[in-house]
């Protein structure tokens, strides 16, 4: 009997062991499985939290982009008004000076708008207006504005009648043009040349306009490629209408302080002449006159 119950009792004993064993595997495993949801639960709050992170510096990269593009369109505005509003205050000192006359509304220039000067010498009937850029931005009509070289210079001369004016205008008649060697210069237009002496003139009309570019064959100048520029910019940009006549002289030589671009029209018993540096400026500000 007492070896009976010594066996029943190390049966016990080893099934409460083997019991004790399968709850410690239990809590390890569940202990296992708290970590790894802890720090799935972690990586979660990791990858979001880098996701709102990325979300953000996007949002403050783009917003300070945006800020940066209007800053620039901004300065570029004030920068366009400044050199509108110096224009546009010339042009009120001249109706000042010389009342209800026509003048031009833009500048013409790329660039050195802010350093424009104005200068003009005469009265309503007759007067010169000197444009120029100088090395700074002066007061209307300064005397220093003198030694400075116009870019452009329009002049309005008053005759005493229509002919008078119209006989000032250097126009070319088609009867000149005819029986000349023809070149398509593009948008309907035929241009006729002339040589002659080293000379060479390509002419056209188009309306009350007589068009002339010269070049010299001798430098080895060809008057087709001025002459198709200014056929493109008549496109885009219409000259005043001449009561009987206007001509453009244009030439291909240019030099430093040379005015040889020059478009001449009459109205009524007026004349009105703009000589300018380059074909391109003298086009857009005869375009713009008001």
């Amino acid at each position: 009997m007492k070896k009976g119950k010594k066996s029943s009792l190390l049966l016990i004993l080893l099934l409460a062991s083997l019991l004790t064993a399968c709850g410690n595997q239990k809590q390890a495993a569940s202990s296992s499985k708290k970590v790894t949801s802890e720090q799935t639960s972690a990586g979660k709050r990791s990858k979001t939290s880098q996701k709102s992170s990325s979300k953000q510096s996007s949002v403050v990269t783009a917003s300070t982009s945006q800020e940066t593009s209007s800053a620039s369109k901004s300065s570029s505005s004030s920068n366009n008004n400044v050199n509108t509003t110096r224009l546009s205050t010339f042009n009120q000192q001249l109706h000042n000076a010389l009342g209800d006359v026509l003048l031009p509304t833009v500048d013409g220039l790329g660039t050195g708008s802010d350093k424009l000067n104005v200068r003009y010498e005469g009265n309503q009937a007759n007067y010169t207006i000197s444009y120029s850029v100088g090395r700074v931005a002066r007061q209307f009509n300064d005397t220093a504005i003198s030694t400075e070289i116009p870019y452009v210079q329009l002049k309005k001369t008053s005759y005493g009648t229509l002919n008078d004016a119209s006989a000032q205008v250097a126009y070319v008649s088609q009867t000149d043009l005819n029986g000349l060697p023809t070149i398509d210069l593009g948008h309907n237009m035929i241009g006729y040349e002339d040589a002659g002496a080293g000379q060479r003139y390509l002419s056209w009309h188009e309306g009350k306009w007589s068009l002339t570019v010269h070049a010299t064959a001798v430098n080895q100048q060809d008057p087709q490629p001025l002459a198709v520029q200014i056929v493109n910019l008549l496109e885009s940009y219409r000259l005043p209408a001449p009561t009987q006549y206007g001509a453009i002289k244009a030439d291909v030589g240019n030099s430093y302080g040379s005015r040889n671009q020059v478009i001449t029209w009459q109205q009524n018993n007026v004349v009105y002449q703009l000589s300018a540096h380059d074909i391109t400026t003298a086009v857009k500000m005869a375009a713009s006159m008001k």
